[in-house]
Protein backbone atom coordinates (compact mmCIF):
# COMPACT_ATOMS: atom_id res chain seq x y z
CA UNK A 1 0.00 0.00 0.00
CA UNK A 2 1.31 3.70 -1.51
CA UNK A 3 1.70 5.72 2.18
CA UNK A 4 1.57 9.25 2.16
CA UNK A 5 1.74 12.47 4.86
CA UNK A 6 -1.58 13.77 3.16
CA UNK A 7 -5.39 12.54 3.72
CA UNK A 8 -7.30 12.56 0.50
CA UNK A 9 -10.56 14.29 0.19
CA UNK A 10 -12.94 12.37 -2.59
CA UNK A 11 -16.45 13.42 -4.23
CA UNK A 12 -18.43 11.83 -5.61
CA UNK A 13 -18.56 9.42 -8.32
CA UNK A 14 -19.41 10.58 -12.01
CA UNK A 15 -22.10 7.64 -11.67
CA UNK A 16 -23.97 9.42 -9.08
CA UNK A 17 -27.76 10.55 -10.38
CA UNK A 18 -28.64 13.74 -9.06
CA UNK A 19 -26.02 13.66 -5.84
CA UNK A 20 -26.80 9.86 -4.97
CA UNK A 21 -24.90 6.91 -5.85
CA UNK A 22 -26.02 3.81 -4.36
CA UNK A 23 -24.06 0.07 -4.99
CA UNK A 24 -23.71 -3.58 -3.32
CA UNK A 25 -20.75 -5.25 -1.83
CA UNK A 26 -20.73 -8.80 -2.85
CA UNK A 27 -17.78 -8.96 -4.91
CA UNK A 28 -15.03 -10.05 -3.39
CA UNK A 29 -12.04 -7.92 -5.46
CA UNK A 30 -14.63 -5.21 -4.82
CA UNK A 31 -14.18 -5.34 -1.36
CA UNK A 32 -10.78 -6.05 -0.86
CA UNK A 33 -9.94 -2.57 -2.67
CA UNK A 34 -11.56 -0.38 -0.01
CA UNK A 35 -9.80 -2.03 2.67
CA UNK A 36 -7.08 0.11 4.89
CA UNK A 37 -7.17 3.23 2.77
CA UNK A 38 -7.63 6.12 5.18
CA UNK A 39 -9.13 8.71 3.80
CA UNK A 40 -12.14 11.88 3.65
CA UNK A 41 -15.35 11.98 1.22
CA UNK A 42 -17.23 15.02 0.67
CA UNK A 43 -20.34 13.65 1.12
CA UNK A 44 -22.43 11.53 3.41
CA UNK A 45 -21.99 7.32 3.03
CA UNK A 46 -24.58 5.43 4.64
CA UNK A 47 -23.46 1.37 4.74
CA UNK A 48 -26.63 -0.77 5.59
CA UNK A 49 -25.06 -4.54 6.59
CA UNK A 50 -27.66 -7.39 5.71
CA UNK A 51 -24.94 -10.19 6.34
CA UNK A 52 -21.08 -10.23 7.68
CA UNK A 53 -18.95 -7.85 9.22
CA UNK A 54 -17.45 -4.73 8.66
CA UNK A 55 -14.72 -2.79 11.09
CA UNK A 56 -13.92 0.54 10.44
CA UNK A 57 -12.34 3.11 12.13
CA UNK A 58 -13.86 6.72 11.91
CA UNK A 59 -12.54 9.93 13.65
CA UNK A 60 -10.39 7.97 16.15
CA UNK A 61 -13.46 5.42 17.01
CA UNK A 62 -13.74 2.06 16.18
CA UNK A 63 -17.14 0.81 14.63
CA UNK A 64 -17.98 -2.60 14.11
CA UNK A 65 -20.70 -2.81 11.65
CA UNK A 66 -22.73 -6.27 11.66
CA UNK A 67 -25.83 -7.93 10.42
CA UNK A 68 -28.51 -5.59 10.64
CA UNK A 69 -26.70 -2.27 11.20
CA UNK A 70 -26.60 0.89 9.36
CA UNK A 71 -23.11 2.65 9.47
CA UNK A 72 -23.68 6.81 8.66
CA UNK A 73 -20.14 8.28 7.92
CA UNK A 74 -20.72 12.12 7.91
CA UNK A 75 -18.78 14.78 5.62
CA UNK A 76 -15.26 15.21 6.17
CA UNK A 77 -15.01 12.84 8.88
CA UNK A 78 -11.62 10.21 8.52
CA UNK A 79 -12.52 6.65 8.03
CA UNK A 80 -10.54 3.47 7.39
CA UNK A 81 -12.38 0.55 6.19
CA UNK A 82 -10.02 -2.24 8.01
CA UNK A 83 -11.82 -5.40 7.52
CA UNK A 84 -14.78 -7.42 5.62
CA UNK A 85 -15.67 -10.34 6.40
CA UNK A 86 -15.86 -13.23 3.01
CA UNK A 87 -19.81 -13.43 4.09
CA UNK A 88 -19.84 -9.60 4.14
CA UNK A 89 -23.52 -8.97 2.51
CA UNK A 90 -24.48 -5.01 2.29
CA UNK A 91 -25.39 -1.78 0.36
CA UNK A 92 -23.31 2.04 0.01
CA UNK A 93 -25.14 4.94 -0.32
CA UNK A 94 -23.32 7.60 -1.01
CA UNK A 95 -25.77 11.29 -0.96
CA UNK A 96 -23.99 14.89 -1.58
CA UNK A 97 -25.43 17.50 0.93
CA UNK A 98 -27.73 19.31 -1.14
CA UNK A 99 -30.02 16.46 -1.54
CA UNK A 100 -30.10 15.94 2.80
CA UNK A 101 -34.06 17.44 3.34
CA UNK A 102 -33.84 20.81 5.52
CA UNK A 103 -35.14 19.17 8.24
CA UNK A 104 -32.87 16.24 8.57
CA UNK A 105 -29.89 18.44 8.01
CA UNK A 106 -28.74 19.32 11.22
CA UNK A 107 -30.07 15.96 12.48
CA UNK A 108 -27.46 14.30 10.69
CA UNK A 109 -24.69 16.51 10.89
CA UNK A 110 -24.81 17.05 14.87
CA UNK A 111 -25.38 13.08 15.09
CA UNK A 112 -23.39 11.76 18.28
CA UNK A 113 -20.90 9.14 17.73
CA UNK A 114 -23.13 7.03 19.56
CA UNK A 115 -25.34 6.92 16.79
CA UNK A 116 -23.94 6.74 13.72
CA UNK A 117 -24.14 3.05 14.25
CA UNK A 118 -27.26 1.72 14.48
CA UNK A 119 -29.21 -1.77 15.04
CA UNK A 120 -32.41 -2.16 13.60
CA UNK A 121 -35.04 -5.19 13.47
CA UNK A 122 -34.80 -7.95 10.97
CA UNK A 123 -37.77 -7.03 9.52
CA UNK A 124 -36.93 -2.84 9.37
CA UNK A 125 -33.63 -3.94 7.39
CA UNK A 126 -34.91 -6.11 5.10
CA UNK A 127 -37.61 -3.27 4.07
CA UNK A 128 -34.79 -1.24 3.99
CA UNK A 129 -32.54 -3.22 1.98
CA UNK A 130 -35.32 -4.15 -0.56
CA UNK A 131 -35.55 -0.27 -1.16
CA UNK A 132 -32.31 -0.05 -1.69
CA UNK A 133 -32.12 -2.58 -4.31
CA UNK A 134 -35.17 -1.02 -6.40
CA UNK A 135 -33.32 2.20 -6.02
CA UNK A 136 -30.04 0.40 -7.47
CA UNK A 137 -31.73 -1.32 -10.16
CA UNK A 138 -34.10 1.62 -11.14
CA UNK A 139 -30.42 3.56 -11.49
CA UNK A 140 -29.62 1.39 -14.11
CA UNK A 141 -32.62 1.49 -15.75
CA UNK A 142 -33.46 4.28 -18.67
CA UNK A 143 -37.18 4.06 -17.34
CA UNK A 144 -39.74 6.58 -17.81
CA UNK A 145 -39.84 8.40 -14.93
CA UNK A 146 -36.71 7.30 -13.51
CA UNK A 147 -35.25 10.41 -11.19
CA UNK A 148 -38.92 10.48 -9.97
CA UNK A 149 -38.83 6.38 -9.00
CA UNK A 150 -35.56 6.85 -7.47
CA UNK A 151 -36.20 10.23 -5.60
CA UNK A 152 -39.27 8.64 -4.11
CA UNK A 153 -37.36 5.56 -2.74
CA UNK A 154 -34.36 7.76 -1.33
CA UNK A 155 -36.71 9.74 0.39
CA UNK A 156 -38.39 6.65 2.08
CA UNK A 157 -35.20 5.22 2.70
CA UNK A 158 -33.54 8.36 4.42
CA UNK A 159 -36.60 9.30 6.60
CA UNK A 160 -36.39 5.23 7.79
CA UNK A 161 -32.60 5.51 8.53
CA UNK A 162 -33.01 8.87 10.01
CA UNK A 163 -35.99 7.47 11.92
CA UNK A 164 -34.01 4.97 13.96
CA UNK A 165 -32.01 7.61 15.50
CA UNK A 166 -32.87 8.80 18.90
CA UNK A 167 -30.74 11.92 18.55
CA UNK A 168 -31.33 14.57 20.66
CA UNK A 169 -30.90 18.22 18.66
CA UNK A 170 -29.16 19.98 21.90
CA UNK A 171 -26.38 17.24 21.22
CA UNK A 172 -26.39 15.74 25.10
CA UNK A 173 -23.00 14.29 23.90
CA UNK A 174 -21.24 17.71 23.04
CA UNK A 175 -19.52 18.06 26.50
CA UNK A 176 -17.60 14.81 25.99
CA UNK A 177 -16.10 16.18 22.22
CA UNK A 178 -12.85 18.09 21.85
CA UNK A 179 -12.84 21.99 22.04
CA UNK A 180 -11.74 21.78 18.24
CA UNK A 181 -15.05 19.80 17.00
CA UNK A 182 -17.36 21.62 19.86
CA UNK A 183 -16.35 24.65 18.22
CA UNK A 184 -16.39 23.50 14.64
CA UNK A 185 -19.85 22.15 15.54
CA UNK A 186 -20.85 25.78 17.36
CA UNK A 187 -19.80 27.45 13.97
CA UNK A 188 -21.95 25.39 11.36
CA UNK A 189 -24.95 25.97 13.29
CA UNK A 190 -24.32 29.61 12.46
CA UNK A 191 -24.53 29.51 9.07
CA UNK A 192 -27.43 29.63 7.45
CA UNK A 193 -28.82 31.41 4.62
CA UNK A 194 -29.16 34.45 6.47
CA UNK A 195 -25.57 34.62 7.36
CA UNK A 196 -23.67 32.55 5.33
CA UNK A 197 -22.43 35.61 3.10
CA UNK A 198 -20.17 37.08 6.54
CA UNK A 199 -16.69 37.37 6.92
CA UNK A 200 -15.16 34.89 8.97
CA UNK A 201 -14.70 37.73 12.11
CA UNK A 202 -18.21 37.81 12.23
CA UNK A 203 -18.50 33.78 13.35
CA UNK A 204 -15.64 34.45 15.46
CA UNK A 205 -17.13 37.30 17.19
CA UNK A 206 -20.41 35.43 17.96
CA UNK A 207 -18.29 32.54 19.25
CA UNK A 208 -15.82 34.63 21.24
CA UNK A 209 -12.56 33.40 20.09
CA UNK A 210 -10.53 35.36 17.40
CA UNK A 211 -10.74 34.83 13.92
CA UNK A 212 -7.16 32.75 13.61
CA UNK A 213 -8.64 30.35 16.53
CA UNK A 214 -11.64 29.30 14.77
CA UNK A 215 -10.21 28.68 11.63
CA UNK A 216 -7.32 26.67 13.52
CA UNK A 217 -10.40 24.35 15.16
CA UNK A 218 -12.38 24.35 11.66
CA UNK A 219 -8.78 23.34 9.95
CA UNK A 220 -8.06 20.83 12.21
CA UNK A 221 -11.66 19.12 12.72
CA UNK A 222 -12.44 18.80 8.55
CA UNK A 223 -9.62 19.49 6.56
CA UNK A 224 -11.13 23.03 5.17
CA UNK A 225 -10.83 26.50 5.87
CA UNK A 226 -13.73 28.77 7.53
CA UNK A 227 -13.45 30.84 3.88
CA UNK A 228 -14.60 26.90 2.44
CA UNK A 229 -17.43 25.64 4.62
CA UNK A 230 -19.16 29.42 3.62
CA UNK A 231 -19.02 29.50 0.46
CA UNK A 232 -19.96 25.55 0.40
CA UNK A 233 -23.32 26.78 2.64
CA UNK A 234 -23.83 29.07 -0.39
CA UNK A 235 -23.43 26.15 -2.80
CA UNK A 236 -25.29 23.35 -1.07
CA UNK A 237 -28.57 25.90 -1.27
CA UNK A 238 -28.01 27.24 -4.09
CA UNK A 239 -27.97 23.69 -5.58
CA UNK A 240 -31.27 22.64 -3.32
CA UNK A 241 -32.80 25.83 -5.09
CA UNK A 242 -31.90 24.88 -8.65
CA UNK A 243 -32.98 20.46 -7.98
CA UNK A 244 -36.12 21.15 -5.41
CA UNK A 245 -37.48 24.21 -7.04
CA UNK A 246 -37.77 26.16 -10.68
CA UNK A 247 -37.27 29.59 -9.21
CA UNK A 248 -35.20 31.56 -11.99
CA UNK A 249 -31.43 32.18 -11.18
CA UNK A 250 -32.04 35.50 -11.04
CA UNK A 251 -34.42 35.29 -7.88
CA UNK A 252 -32.27 32.22 -6.35
CA UNK A 253 -29.40 34.65 -6.29
CA UNK A 254 -31.34 36.93 -4.76
CA UNK A 255 -33.02 34.27 -2.29
CA UNK A 256 -28.82 34.06 -1.34
CA UNK A 257 -28.21 37.35 -0.45
CA UNK A 258 -26.59 38.42 -3.72
CA UNK A 259 -27.50 42.06 -5.05
CA UNK A 260 -26.07 40.44 -8.61
CA UNK A 261 -27.01 37.74 -9.84
CA UNK A 262 -23.84 37.23 -12.51
CA UNK A 263 -21.90 37.64 -9.79
CA UNK A 264 -23.66 35.01 -8.19
CA UNK A 265 -23.55 32.81 -11.59
CA UNK A 266 -20.04 33.09 -12.17
CA UNK A 267 -19.39 32.23 -8.64
CA UNK A 268 -21.22 28.89 -9.39
CA UNK A 269 -19.79 27.66 -12.56
CA UNK A 270 -16.01 28.64 -10.89
CA UNK A 271 -16.73 25.99 -8.08
CA UNK A 272 -18.60 23.36 -10.14
CA UNK A 273 -17.82 24.38 -13.56
CA UNK A 274 -21.71 24.26 -14.89
CA UNK A 275 -23.29 26.75 -15.26
CA UNK A 276 -26.86 27.15 -12.55
CA UNK A 277 -28.64 25.99 -15.39
CA UNK A 278 -26.50 23.42 -16.74
CA UNK A 279 -26.33 21.90 -12.93
CA UNK A 280 -30.46 21.69 -12.84
CA UNK A 281 -30.42 19.71 -16.18
CA UNK A 282 -27.90 17.58 -15.36
CA UNK A 283 -28.86 16.35 -12.16
CA UNK A 284 -32.94 16.66 -13.11
CA UNK A 285 -31.93 14.08 -16.43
Amino acid sequence: MTHTNDIITYSQSPKALGGIYIKDHTHIEQKKSIINHTHRDDYYVISIVTNGEMRMDCEMETFTALRNNILIVKPYQIHNVRHISDDFTGYLLGIQEYRIPNDLNDLLYTLPESQQLLNIKEEEMQMLATTFELMKKHTATNSQHKMQIINGLFSTALYSICSQTTHNLQNKELGTQSQPTVITSNFKRLITHQTHLNLPSYFANELSITTAHLNDCVKKTTGQTVSYWLKKSILDEAKRLLYYTNKPVKEIAFNLGFEDHTYFSRMFKKLTYQTPLQFRDTVRA
